[in-house]
C-alpha cells in the first residue's frame, strides 16, 4: 500500500460518529472469521487503511484490543460515518 488512506503514506485514525449494530457489523465485515455480536460503538477509533472512490469511502480496520496482527472488523465506511482525528504532532 503505497499511499495508505491517501495521506502521503501515513495511516490515519478516525472516530465513528454513529453506532453500527451487531447485524450491520456482521454484514459489512470483510473478514472471513467474523466475531458474532461485535458492535462498533459511536466514538470507537478505527484505522483508515485506504481511501476509495476519491475520498467517498474508506477501507478501515477496528480492533477492540490494540495488538499486532489483531483485527476484529474490516470494512468500508463512508465520510458521514467517521471523523478524522488530528495527529498528536498537529
Amino acid at each position: 500500500m503505497s499511499d495508505a488512506a491517501g495521506f502521503g503514506g501515513l495511516l490515519k485514525t478516525a472516530r465513528l460518529v454513529r453506532e453500527i449494530d451487531a447485524g450491520e457489523c456482521l454484514r459489512r465485515n470483510a473478514l472471513t472469521e467474523k466475531r458474532p455480536g461485535l458492535k462498533l460503538r459511536q466514538g470507537s477509533v478505527v484505522t483508515v487503511l485506504e481511501t476509495l472512490d476519491q475520498g467517498n469511502a474508506f477501507l478501515v480496520e477496528f480492533a477492540e484490543k490494540k495488538a499486532p496482527e489483531k483485527c476484529d472488523w474490516l470494512g468500508v465506511l463512508y465520510p458521514a460515518e467517521i471523523e478524522f482525528l488530528k495527529a498528536a504532532n498537529q
